[in-house]
């Protein structure tokens, strides 16, 4: 009996304390309402149930929002002292070029053409590499090996004799071995007005410019041309037939990454009409750009999918004369998501693993979880099931 009168006062100065405290909780509410949506410290556990406005995550959404924007701050501050005071370098080593060249199968040695300068060649090359295609030693399209060895093309000839040439190249742009070329004809069909007074074995003399011997770019490897704004065409002639030639391609790059590539048209009737195939079935498919004069474009282009496409430019003049050039790109990797993509943008295009987007992400899913349990307790919590049980007894 004596332990039990000694315990009775400190339960009683407990009771007091924490009725104080509430008390205290109560009048600075009542005095301003306000700061209850500010509150991160819940009320003693007391056991008892409160009401759910004493549980509001505005302060910690508010929280959020300011770590978020430190967060920005901070990567784009890395990001310019990165760019700023530091410089990234990257050694490539080069290995053995490739030791299969690549053949012209199809058409055979001495296949004549009448009133035919479309032609489709095909051969063999070395596996995965870049198949440069010449005629008369002037490049006439490009396009890229398979992984079985095998190319294929559509170019333009020109009249009377062309001596067609493949060249294959691998991924540091090192040619593989020269093979032996092929000759291709192409006559014209004698009438009354026009004669045929022209020997088909002589070719025609036609003004080409200067285009680089391989057209296939590749950031820090490629020695003469690094970019396709490099390029000066110099002064382009009108008359004749119409030309179209890739002087520059990206060969390889990753998917949603913009690329350039470079265009030179002359020659014929201006204006001129250049349609181009993608070659990834899309609404761009079919892009029709209108060229006033002989002059060389950069045209600016992109592929969501890895894959290997086949790009085809078709040069329209004023007199309805086509000319034809065909090239192809590789688009390695996977394709990103809308997130990662996203993160990249804020933070200098690094990995998403090397940036703190998964943590603050986690961070917004704990409170999201936090807000979603309490509106799940407000519907099936403890307070409603002692509702239940009450009406049930």
């Amino acid at each position: 009996m004596k332990q039990k009168q000694k315990n009775v006062p400190v339960r009683k100065n407990r009771k007091k304390t924490a009725l104080r405290s509430q008390k205290k909780v109560v009048f600075i509410h009542a005095k301003r309402p306000g700061l209850r949506h500010f509150r991160l410290i819940g009320h003693k556990h007391t056991f008892k149930l409160i009401h759910h406005r004493h549980t509001s995550h505005l302060t910690l959404f508010i929280m959020l929002a300011i770590l978020g924007f430190f967060i920005y701050a901070s990567g784009s501050m890395a990001q310019a002292e990165t760019s700023s005071g530091s410089v990234l370098v990257g050694v490539i080593v080069p290995g053995p070029p490739p030791t299969v060249g690549a053949v012209i199968t199809n058409p055979a040695n001495g296949y004549t053409l009448e009133e035919q300068y479309l032609l489709d060649i095909s051969g063999t090359c070395y596996e995965d590499s870049f198949v440069v295609v010449k005629d008369n030693d002037v490049t006439v399209g490009s396009t890229a090996c398979t992984g079985a060895g095998i190319f294929s093309l559509q170019i333009q000839l020109q009249f009377g004799k062309n001596i067609l040439t493949a060249l294959n190249y691998d991924n540091l742009n090192q040619a593989g071995p020269t093979t032996p070329s092929i000759t291709v004809y192409v006559t014209q069909t004698a009438n009354e007005d026009t004669p045929a007074t022209i020997d088909a074995k002589t070719p025609t003399m036609v003004f080409t410019p200067i285009i680089p011997d391989n057209p296939s770019i590749i950031p820090g490897v490629t020695s003469d041309i690094t970019s396709c704004e490099d390029y000066r065409p110099g002064k382009l002639p009108t008359g004749g037939e119409p030309h179209v030639a890739i002087v520059c391609v990206p060969r390889l790059f990753f998917p949603n990454m913009q690329q350039v590539m470079g265009v030179l048209v002359w020659g014929g009737t201006p204006p001129y009409a250049l349609s181009i195939d993608f070659g990834d079935g899309s609404e761009r498919e079919n892009t029709l750009i209108s060229v006033a004069e002989p002059s060389y474009h950069t045209i600016k282009f992109s592929y969501a999918m890895p894959n290997t496409y086949r790009i085809k430019f078709k040069l329209t003049d004023k007199t309805n004369e086509t000319s034809v050039v065909q090239t192809s790109v590789q688009v390695n990797g996977e394709k990103e998501s809308p997130i990662v993509t996203f993160a990249n943008e804020i933070f200098g295009g690094k990995p998403w693993y090397e940036s703190p987007v998964p943590f603050y992400l986690l961070a917004i899913a704990i409170t999201l979880g936090f807000w979603a349990g309490d509106i799940f307790d407000r519907k099936y919590g403890a307070k409603k099931f002692q509702h239940r049980t009450s009406r049930a007894t």
